[in-house]
C-alpha cells in the first residue's frame, strides 16, 4: 500500500513536470501561420536654409498624420504585434522639431498675412495644396473652394490667384494646409474639431491652437514608440544612419554580380569603414532614443549582400529584412512564381527566416518580404472599402496556411509583409483608418493567424535553415540597377569618389582641419 501511494505521487509529480516543461517549450501548433508586419517609416534628411529652417515639411506632416496614430492603432488592439522601422534620419529630425526647430511651411503659416511678401504668398499658393486632392482636400469645403479659386499650377494661374486672393483667403489657406495634414482621428477630437467645424475666417488665435497640437504630436512620436516597445507590443527596428545602399558604400563593384553589363564609373568606390560608420551611428542613435540594444535592421532599400553580413553582426544586429528577389537568386531561381490567384509556388521556401553567417560563424537572421501581399496594401486596397481590403488580405493569409495543412508541410511558417508606412494612406478614404482597424481586428479574430515580431519569432524558433552566400540585391530587385549602371550614375559615382578621396586626406592626417569641420564633412 505504501509503495502504491509512492507510485501515485510519482505519477502526479511527473505529470506536473511534463506540464511545466510543455509550457516552456515554443508553440509549434501546425495550425498557426505567423505574420510579421513591418511598417517602414523613413524621411530623407531635409537640410536647413540659412535661417536654420527646414526646407520641407514632410517629417512634421507625417508625424501629425501617420507616425503617431499608426502606433496608437496598434495599441488599440492588444492581441496585435507589429514592427516599426524608424530611420536615423527621421529620428534626428523628429528630435530637432520636438526641441523647437521648424520647417518653412510652418514658419510661413504662422506669419501674419499682412506681413507676407509677394514671394511668400506665391510660395503659399504653389505649395499649400500639396496633399491628396480627392481624399483630403475634397473633404473640407473651404479648402476645396480655395483650391478651385487658385486654379492651375501654371504661372498665369498663380499670378491670377495673387490678384484675386483676399487676406482672409491666405489666412484660411495657411490654416487648412496644416490642419489637413492631421489624421482624421485627431480632427474628430477637440481642440482640432473646433477648427474643422469653424472651417473659415480663422484668426491668429486659431493658429496658436493648431500649432500647439502640431508640436505636441511631434514630441510624442518617439516616446510613444518607446513605451509600446517597452510594454512588448511592438518592436522598433532601424536603418543604417543616412539610409545608404550599404553594399555599394562597402564596394560599388558588387553591382556587377547582379548586372555584369552595368556601365561602371571609372573610379572604384570601396569604403567599408563608411559602411561600418553608418551601422555604428544607427546603433548609437537607437540606444539613445530607446534605451536598449538594437535587434532588427532594415537596410536602406533592403539592400544586402554577403559582404555586409560581418558588419551587421559586429554592430550587434540579430536580424535584418529584405525582399523576396534576393532570396530567389540566393536559392538559385530567377524569381518566386505565383498562380493566377497570387499564391506563391515555393511557399515553404519564402515563408520562413534564414540565417546568414560570417567567416567566424556569427549568425544574422534574415526575413524576406512577400512582394505581392505588401504591394497590395500600397496599391490595390486603396480602391476598396477598408473592410473588403482587410478581408481580402486576411483570407489570402488563411488560405496560405490551409494549403500548408492540406499538403502536410511541416511548420512553423511566417509571412513577412513589409512596406512604407507613411505614403499610402492619403490614397485611401479616411486616411486608411478603416482598412487598418479592420485588418487588425480581423487578424485578432482569426483562428489560424498570429502576428509576431521577428525577434519574438526567432526566440520561439531558433532553429532555422541557413544560406551560404547571400546574393546582392534590394527589396525589389536582385541587383542595384536603380543606383548604378548607367552613364549619369557612373558620373555621379566618380564625383562621389573624388570627394571621398579628398576627405581621406584629412582622415589620414595628410591634411588638417578643425574637428568641427571634419565632423561636418563626414556627416
Amino acid at each position: 500500500m505504501k509503495n502504491l501511494f509512492r507510485l501515485m505521487i510519482f505519477v502526479v509529480i511527473s505529470g506536473l513536470m511534463i506540464g511545466v516543461l510543455s509550457a516552456c517549450e515554443p508553440e509549434t501548433d501546425e495550425a498557426v501561420l505567423y505574420v510579421n508586419l513591418t511598417w517602414h517609416q523613413h524621411q530623407p534628411l531635409y537640410y536647413k536654409n540659412e535661417d536654420g529652417v527646414y526646407t520641407r515639411p514632410w517629417v512634421r506632416a507625417h508625424a501629425t498624420k501617420d507616425y503617431l496614430d499608426m502606433a496608437e492603432k496598434v495599441a488599440a488592439h492588444e492581441d496585435i504585434q507589429v514592427t516599426f522601422n524608424l530611420t536615423p534620419s527621421l529620428i534626428r529630425q523628429l528630435n530637432d522639431l520636438a526641441a523647437g526647430a521648424k520647417d518653412i511651411y510652418w514658419v510661413l503659416a504662422e506669419k501674419p498675412v499682412v506681413d507676407l511678401t509677394d514671394a511668400e504668398k506665391r510660395f503659399i499658393l504653389e505649395r499649400f495644396f500639396d496633399v491628396n486632392w480627392n481624399n483630403i482636400i475634397a473633404r473640407y469645403p473651404r479648402y476645396q473652394a480655395l483650391l478651385e479659386k487658385r486654379g492651375g499650377t501654371d504661372g498665369d494661374s498663380i499670378q491670377s490667384a495673387m490678384d484675386s486672393f483676399t487676406d482672409q483667403d491666405f489666412f484660411d489657406l495657411q490654416v487648412w494646409f496644416n490642419l489637413a495634414w492631421f489624421d482624421p482621428a485627431y480632427l474628430a477630437e477637440e481642440p482640432l474639431l473646433g477648427l474643422v467645424e469653424k472651417g473659415r475666417d480663422f484668426t491668429q488665435a486659431d493658429k496658436d491652437i493648431l500649432f500647439t497640437q502640431v508640436l505636441a504630436k511631434v514630441q510624442a512620436v518617439i516616446p510613444y514608440h518607446k513605451q509600446l516597445q517597452d510594454s512588448g507590443q511592438i518592436e522598433v527596428t532601424t536603418t543604417p544612419y543616412a539610409h545608404p545602399i550599404l553594399p555599394l558604400i562597402y564596394d560599388n563593384q558588387l553591382a556587377l554580380e547582379g548586372n555584369p553589363s552595368a556601365e561602371m564609373p571609372e573610379s572604384a568606390f570601396a569604403y567599408p569603414q563608411d559602411a561600418v560608420a553608418h551601422l555604428a551611428l544607427s546603433v548609437e542613435m537607437y540606444e539613445e532614443n530607446f534605451g536598449r540594444g538594437v535587434r532588427g535592421l532594415w537596410p536602406g532599400e533592403g539592400a544586402v549582400a554577403q559582404e555586409i553580413v560581418p558588419l551587421v553582426a559586429d554592430a550587434g544586429y540579430a536580424y535584418m529584412q529584405t525582399g523576396e528577389p534576393v532570396l530567389a537568386k540566393t536559392l538559385g531561381i530567377d524569381s518566386f512564381t505565383r498562380d493566377s490567384q497570387g499564391f506563391v509556388q515555393n511557399a515553404d521556401d519564402l515563408y520562413r527566416p534564414y540565417f546568414v553567417s560570417d567567416e567566424d560563424g556569427n549568425q544574422v537572421g534574415i526575413f524576406f518580404r512577400d512582394w505581392t501581399l505588401s504591394d497590395n496594401i500600397g496599391f490595390v486596397y486603396t480602391d476598396m472599402s477598408g473592410e473588403a481590403g482587410a478581408r481580402d488580405l486576411v483570407s489570402h493569409l488563411e488560405a496560405i496556411q490551409a494549403d500548408f495543412v492540406d499538403n502536410e508541410v511541416p511548420g512553423p511558417h511566417i509571412v513577412s509583409i513589409i512596406l512604407d508606412g507613411e505614403n499610402a494612406w492619403e490614397h485611401y478614404p479616411n486616411d486608411g483608418n478603416d482598412f487598418l482597424n479592420a485588418f487588425y481586428q480581423q487578424l485578432s479574430e482569426s483562428e489560424v493567424l498570429k502576428t509576431i515580431t521577428p525577434s519574438a519569432y526567432l526566440e520561439l524558433f531558433p532553429e532555422q535553415r541557413s544560406l551560404d552566400d547571400l546574393f546582392p540585391g534590394a527589396w525589389f530587385s536582385p541587383n542595384f540597377d536603380t543606383w548604378i549602371g548607367e552613364s549619369e550614375e557612373a558620373i555621379a559615382w566618380d564625383y562621389l569618389a573624388q570627394v571621398r578621396d579628398h576627405l581621406a586626406l584629412y582622415e589620414s592626417g595628410q591634411a588638417s582641419a578643425s574637428e568641427e569641420a571634419l565632423e561636418q564633412a563626414f556627416d
